[in-house]
């Protein structure tokens, strides 16, 4: 008797896996299918011209990787901005738009970069490394490409490490 108990909980045990294995698929794809679904944050062009005319006119913050969290605009800095240039130029500091929200509010700009005064490099690896991780390649790749300019400028600028050390001219002793 009890043998065949134990034969009839097995039996039912094998009957549940199949089941128990599509819901599991079930629970694990939906969130993805979600996801899928929810990309609808494009790069915004504008924006990425106007950080490389920002970083072309030396209005750059080279600063830490992790600084963004105390270097990024606060809500107020936002609202304050937006209320004496507009949204028009508040989208310029955001390299994504979230096309389900509507034009004039905040909430269709993603992945800023700036204070409203200067790029700030640890805004860009911010951009770089949440683009990465929710899967928008061309925003990525538009915050590595800035990040590029800004470590070109950056070694080109008198003074750089990397520089070769200045030779004096033949029969000139450097002191």
């Amino acid at each position: 008797m009890i043998i065949r108990a134990v034969r009839q909980q097995m039996k039912n045990r094998t009957r549940l896996a199949p089941a128990i294995l599509f819901l599991a698929g079930i629970l694990i794809l939906c969130p993805a299918f979600s996801f899928a679904q929810s990309r609808t944050i494009r790069l915004n062009e504008t924006a990425f011209a106007y950080a490389e005319e920002l970083i072309a006119q030396g209005r750059v913050v080279i600063d830490k990787k992790n600084a963004w969290r105390d270097h990024h605009p606060m809500a107020e800095d936002e609202n304050e901005f937006i209320r004496a240039h507009g949204f028009a130029q508040y989208s310029k500091w955001h390299l994504g738009i979230d096309e389900t929200h509507a034009e004039g509010t905040k909430a269709r700009y993603k992945f800023p970069f700036g204070d409203f005064k200067n790029v700030h490099r640890c805004g860009l690896l911010a951009v770089k490394s949440r683009a990465h991780q929710f899967g928008y390649a061309d925003i990525e790749k538009a915050g590595i490409q800035l990040i590029e300019i800004i470590n070109s400028k950056k070694e080109n600028q008198p003074g750089a490490e990397h520089r070769l050390p200045v030779s004096a001219p033949s029969g000139v002793t450097l002191r």
